[in-house]
């Protein structure tokens, strides 16, 4: 009998210590038998039945099963990191260059098409919006909805110079199909794009550059990613232009931050 905790897995695929716990808070025991006298438990919460580890999943993915081989930087991070201390990843770490323009994608999961003008004007003012400007990109990440269009977006419009562009994307671990296979620490790691039609996950799109991993101990769930992104945003746009060589900037100007 399979039997499903509150955090997405099955009771299962809890190690031994904490299988019994997850008992507890398994879908019978919060409901499906309203016979059982069970004490009363406290409502399941990330902050009171999760722990924290130091992270088992960074460096390259390289994914696999295009014509052309692409390759981003990753980290799996708790859901509560602070901005300070992503930002400083990715700037001394991933040698990034801080962006004058912030271009935060968002929108929904479902595929969608859009009308074939429509979207070579789209694709055609965010490929220049974000080449002019040194802009980072910012969407969730996964082969659907928005983030796939953008993903389109760069491989339409300019193969090479797409590469450059910094496009990040911040999708919770646990909806990646295939994570396991991420898992190693400095790693380069192969990623098969390719999604099992009756999978509920999703997986990362194949454009982007850097990927950001949010973990809350959940499978299969969305949401943990959100304040985060919105936390590392709102850092972003309270730092300095970066100095750039040029006489017409100037180091005083805050970042602008666009969101479509």
């Amino acid at each position: 009998m399979f039997f499903s905790c509150c955090c997405g897995r099955s009771v299962g695929q809890h190690v031994s210590c904490t299988a019994s716990l997850a008992m507890k808070y398994s879908d019978v025991k919060l409901g499906d038998n309203p016979d059982l006298s069970l004490p009363e438990l406290e409502e399941w919460s990330v902050d009171r039945h999760t722990e924290e580890s130091p992270t088992d999943a960074y460096g390259v993915v390289n994914f696999q099963g295009e014509s052309h081989s692409y390759r981003a930087k990753y980290v799996r991070l708790s859901y509560n990191s602070k901005p300070e201390a992503i930002l400083r990843l990715m700037l001394k770490e991933w040698k990034m260059e801080l962006p004058k323009i912030l271009i935060s994608v968002h929108g929904g999961l479902q595929n969608f098409k859009l009308h074939p003008c429509i979207k070579q004007v789209v694709c055609k003012g965010l490929i220049k919006a974000a080449i002019t400007t040194g802009a980072w990109i910012l969407t969730d990440g996964v082969n659907t909805g928005v983030a796939k269009q953008v993903g389109d977006a760069l491989q339409q419009q300019c193969s090479r110079l797409s590469r450059k562009i910094c496009t990040i994307g911040i999708a919770p671990w646990g909806v990646i199909e295939n994570r396991n296979d991420l898992i190693g620490r400095d790693v380069v790691a192969p990623y098969q794009t390719l999604l099992n039609p009756l999978s509920k996950l999703n997986v990362l799109n194949n454009l982007h550059s850097h990927f950001l991993l949010v973990d809350d101990g959940t499978v299969g769930k969305y949401g943990a990613e959100v304040k985060l992104r919105r936390e590392l945003e709102k850092h972003i746009n309270l730092q300095r232009i970066h100095a750039r060589k040029t006489p017409s900037l100037h180091n005083n100007r805050n970042l602008d931050n666009g969101f479509i």
